[in-house]
């Protein structure tokens, strides 16, 4: 059975409407077809140093754990790639598991800039 859990900065740290509202997608998506991964955006946003951050939800629904150590991360909106990179994140999302996550993206690194259409983050 697919469980929720925060990694332990993002537990201490979440402010109280941030989780109400990944719990609620959670309970959404946790209804649907699943696939053995998925990436469920919940927001981008530009921060202060012009990094372009997107904050999704990670669902591992295989029965091995997913490692984002070396993974390709693709940010996508109407098919085309805005921006990619190697993951050097070495966090691992157990099996079965769902758990919240920010991608950064440098400053510069974005091939267009994001319109916020028909968006996808890939990670393979």
């Amino acid at each position: 059975m697919q469980k929720l859990v925060f990694e332990s900065a993002w537990d201490k740290t979440l402010a109280p409407k941030d989780r109400s509202e990944i719990e609620r997608v959670f309970s959404v998506i946790n209804t649907e077809e699943k696939k053995e991964k998925q990436a469920v955006i919940l927001k981008t946003a530009f921060n202060h140093k012009q990094e372009f951050l997107v904050t999704v939800l990670l669902n591992n629904y295989s029965r091995i754990p997913m490692s984002l150590l070396g993974k390709k991360v693709v940010y996508k909106e109407k098919d085309q790639t805005i921006g990619e990179f190697e993951s050097s994140y070495t966090l691992e999302v157990p099996a079965q598991t769902s758990m919240p996550w920010t991608f950064i993206f440098s400053a510069g690194s974005l091939d267009d800039t994001p319109s916020g259409e028909s968006r996808e983050l890939v990670i393979s």
